[in-house]
């Protein structure tokens, strides 16, 4: 480990987070900024070997900032440091090449703990955040789910891309009435947005793929 970029614009935390890359890699150099732009500026000069993240930045998303890494050096290991710990933001990094997922008010031990891991191959993920991959990746039916008939209905139609007054048309039902069998099912399939909806769609063979 020989550099270590840390985008973060609280500068409290900044530093908080520069102390505990330096104590866990003694010989790296770590590297600050506050900003999208800081982080692109400083890529010109230094390719990371680790890059701790933080989402919401003053300028634009980390996950820029990720994708813009892993396109420079795709051994990089991008690691989201947030208060963000929902499913949204959480797959959206993943999905641009984050190899972790950290929230920041972990202790600064168990902090520290996850980033040593790495080192031994262990992927930095947050204990809340590997229970929230591990639950939506995991087959519906073993999750206990079981789903109404109009449940599974409104469900298919959302899938499918309708909106909820679109779906209420369609099921001669009022649109609070559907809105409410959406919130349902958000809550029943452990769901933040429509994309994680219908992915549990698919995979409960109310939709195909081919049809997204």
């Amino acid at each position: 480990m020989e550099s270590i970029l840390i985008v973060e614009d609280i500068p409290e935390v900044r530093h908080w987070l520069g102390g505990v890359a330096d104590s866990a890699f003694h010989a790296a150099y770590v590297h600050l900024t506050d900003s999208v732009r800081g982080a692109e500026e400083l890529m010109r000069s230094i390719l990371p070997d680790l890059a701790l993240i933080d989402i919401g930045l003053p300028d634009g998303s980390g996950i820029d900032v990720i994708r813009r890494i892993k396109q420079l050096a795709p051994n990089s290991v991008c690691v989201v440091t947030t208060i963000f710990d929902d499913s949204e933001n959480l797959f959206a990094a993943l999905k641009a090449g984050a190899d972790g997922y950290l929230l920041k008010d972990e202790s600064e031990k168990d902090f520290s703990d996850r980033l040593k891991g790495i080192m031994r191959g262990q992927p930095p993920l947050s204990p809340s955040i590997a229970r929230r991959m591990l639950t939506f990746f995991r087959p519906t039916d073993e999750l206990g789910v079981a789903l109404t008939e109009r449940e599974k209905e409104v469900l298919s139609l959302i899938a499918r891309g309708y909106s909820v007054k679109n779906c209420a048309e369609l099921l001669g039902l009022s649109h609070h009435t559907v809105a409410d069998y959406v919130k349902a099912l958000y809550q029943k399939l452990q769901v933040n947005s429509r994309a994680e909806a219908t992915l549990k769609a698919i995979d409960m063979g109310l939709v195909s793929s081919d049809s997204q």
